[in-house]
């Protein structure tokens, strides 16, 4: 999992590599959900630069997520910890970090599109979570101020009013 959160690599750069940390990360920004716990050992902090070699994303090649934070958390679980916002389209994200993406049974990515690019080759499967907040995968979940209707996803009978003669 990555998660945007300057205060919580900011905890991490404090206690340093190797060193046990407890920590609340995430759900600052939309405040559609609670922080989540950690508690784990900071494992590697980076730079956050990596390069992308893949045309991805407007054909950004260096991209940065500022000072990164990789907690294990015991056993197979990390949480990646940014300090700059970037979303999740490229690998380089975990394997900058010195991950194996492909080699894990589970991958948790936060992002409505943008992951697909990156994590489809890899997946075995991907299952879609319509989670609160500015990512949700469901666009009736928000409110429209200046939408004009009837518009599809959100007017169903705009498919049917296509398909007829």
């Amino acid at each position: 999992m990555v998660l945007y959160d300057p205060a919580a690599v900011e905890a991490c750069a404090r206690a340093g590599v190797g060193q046990a940390v407890e920590i609340e990360a995430g759900g600052k920004v939309d405040r559609n959900a609670p922080p989540l716990p950690v508690r784990g050992r900071v494992r590697v902090l980076h730079d956050g630069r990596y390069l992308e070699n893949l045309p991805r994303h407007g054909g950004n090649r260096i991209n940065d997520q500022g000072l990164t934070a990789l907690v294990e958390c015991g056993g197979e679980n990390s949480v990646v910890l940014t300090s700059r916002r970037h979303p999740p389209y490229s690998l380089g994200q975990l394997t900058s970090l010195g991950l194996h993406p492909e080699e894990a049974r589970v991958l948790v990515v936060k992002g409505a599109v943008a992951f697909r690019t990156a994590y489809a080759p890899i997946a075995g499967t991907i299952i879609e979570v319509d989670t609160p907040g500015l990512t949700a995968s469901n666009p009736a979940r928000f409110t429209y101020q200046k939408l004009r209707r009837p518009i599809l996803p959100l007017d169903p009978e705009v498919e049917m009013e296509a398909r007829e003669p």
